[in-house]
């Protein structure tokens, strides 16, 4: 009988080794889901502005040897309809599978009176400088943001969710009034 306490002993030990690491991992895992649930929580509270964006695009056409666009209030409320549109219907695209509404649709109810517009979307960046970027290695978001015939533009950034999921919609406007 003494020979088997020790070996009776050793397998509780090892069992509660065993769970204790069990512990850990299961702690470790919900620990690293909750962390990565704060990180895009966190990122959600938009960590950039419209202005920021301008700010952005505008070194671009700088860099570029062309003048800063202007903010326009119209451009701006044009840009911000397109996103409460897309975040109301659910969609990320230049023309609403909705109701066909195109972006130029968005200007021209705002009685921006354009000789020529354009417009470029982004969602689910975290990072203006990424997205700028990103607009800048895809030749027709570079075309409008380098455009010498714009003159003036107008950003949204919003929150709202496409497909259940939280995203941040951006709609930047370009225009040049007659």
């Amino acid at each position: 009988m003494s020979k088997k306490t020790p070996n009776i002993h050793i397998y509780w030990l090892l069992s509660g080794i065993a769970a204790f690491l069990c512990s850990i991992a299961v702690f470790t895992f919900l620990l690293f889901q909750q962390l990565q649930n704060v990180s895009y929580t966190q990122a959600l509270d938009i960590p950039y502005t419209a202005d920021q964006v301008v700010i952005l695009v505008n070194q671009e056409r700088t860099k570029n040897g062309l003048p800063p666009l202007k903010i326009n209030p119209l451009l701006t409320r044009a840009a911000q309809n397109k996103n409460q549109h897309m975040i109301e219907y659910n969609y990320f695209s230049h023309i609403s599978p909705k109701d066909g509404k195109k972006w130029s649709d968005f200007i021209k109810e705002v009685k921006y009176n354009y000789v020529e517009a354009g417009e470029n979307l982004a969602n689910g960046f975290l990072v203006a400088s990424d997205m700028v970027e990103a607009w800048m290695n895809s030749p027709t978001h570079k075309a409008n943001i380098l455009a010498e015939g714009y003159k003036e533009t107008g950003v949204a950034v919003n929150k709202g969710k496409l497909n259940g999921r939280e995203t941040i919609f951006v709609t930047q406007m370009f225009g040049r009034t007659r």
